[in-house]
């Protein structure tokens, strides 16, 4: 059946007014932050184009519902991927796209538990799926079957260079490492710094963050040759451990001034921190327990985005591709970084 393409999207007004698909929506549903500017920009692009809200849901209801597989970590609830999962079910209910979401997750210390579910997926032959990228060699394995059955895929968050993915959407992540390494040498010249990662699988297989703490390491290699920078593990599994096993550290690194980790988990080291005040710190992402951390002081900065806004957005793009029967324009849609501090948190908005 031949698509009308004279009905506009908010896609169209998007490109037209030069905003974000997310800008759009937020201004057509007067919900949100955006500038006068950007309504303006939008008002003027959906009288442009003579886009109808209510006409648009019922050319996207009228057509076949489709299913979309999303493999993610399993989460619990305030962690990093329980705000993407969010996102998703709130864009895939609000946008009308008839889209039906299928999740799949799996253990993200667990590869098998990966093959596992993306052999489910196979099984359910789904007409799109969206991923994230933890185990790099299993997920070139899983998206070249999914180019051998012609089913479209999308990254979220992070991605495998090289692949015929129709669609990513998230940070650079080498950006972000080189940003979190600014800030926490801003006005400092540290001698030593502690870099706190947490244990995944055994293997080490899974390690998502690995282009975002090269970001941070080129940085400091380049602009603080003499700094010497530590590496500590903890287990977010044990909690009890972390406190315990980040003194050790210390013990063994008295000199170290500066902290940072380059995953979401910052708030993991909190108690840690509140016992060494003087050291300066930068986390990453706006999970509850990061922001309450960066309020009372104990964190000095967090590079962060509105998480579950680039999980709407890669649903939405994701989804229209779908609709529309074709690639999005764009492949790579980066997302920008916010930096929050204290002094900043009251004009911050979720």
């Amino acid at each position: 059946m031949a698509i009308d393409k004279k009905i506009p999207t908010v896609f169209d007004i998007a490109r037209v007014a030069g905003v974000s698909r997310g800008t759009v929506d937020r201004v057509i549903h007067k919900r949100g932050r955006y500038s006068p500017e950007s309504e303006i920009k939008v008002r003027e692009a959906i009288k442009e184009l003579g886009y109808s809200a209510n006409l648009n849901a019922a050319r996207l209801a009228s057509r076949t519902k489709r299913r979309i597989a999303i493999l993610l970590p399993s989460f619990k609830e305030g962690e990093y991927w329980d705000y993407m999962n969010r996102g998703l079910i709130e864009a895939a209910e609000a946008d009308g796209l008839g889209l039906q979401l299928e999740m799949f997750l799996y253990e993200q210390t667990d590869i098998e538990s990966f093959v596992g579910k993306s052999r489910e997926i196979l099984e359910s032959k789904p007409d799109g799926v969206i991923m994230n990228a933890v185990f790099k060699d299993e997920v070139r394995a899983f998206a070249e079957t999914l180019q051998e059955k012609d089913i479209p895929y999308a990254f979220l968050d992070n991605k495998v260079d090289g692949l015929e993915n129709i669609l990513y959407v998230g940070i650079d992540p080498y950006r972000s490492g080189q940003l979190g390494a600014f800030l926490l040498t801003i006005n400092h010249n540290p001698k030593e710094i502690a870099l706190v990662r947490i244990l995944r699988d055994k293997s080490q297989k899974g390690d998502p963050n690995k282009p975002r703490r090269q970001g941070f390491l080129d940085y400091i290699g380049e602009n603080f040759p003499d700094t010497v920078v530590h590496t500590a593990f903890i287990d977010p599994s044990r909690p009890e451990s972390i406190t315990p096993a980040l003194e050790a550290f210390y013990k063994e690194h008295p000199g170290i001034s500066h902290l940072i980790m380059t995953n979401s988990r910052i708030h993991l080291t909190v108690p840690f921190l509140k016992k060494h005040p003087g050291i300066f710190t930068v986390g990453f992402d706006d999970l509850e327990k990061n922001i309450a951390a960066l309020s009372e002081g104990a964190v000095d900065f967090l590079v962060t985005h509105h998480i579950q806004d680039v999980a709407k957005e890669c649903l939405y793009y994701f989804g229209e591709s779908l609709t529309l029967g074709k690639a999005p324009e764009q492949k790579n849609h980066f997302v920008h970084l916010d930096i929050l501090h204290r002094l900043n948190l009251d004009s911050y908005s979720k």
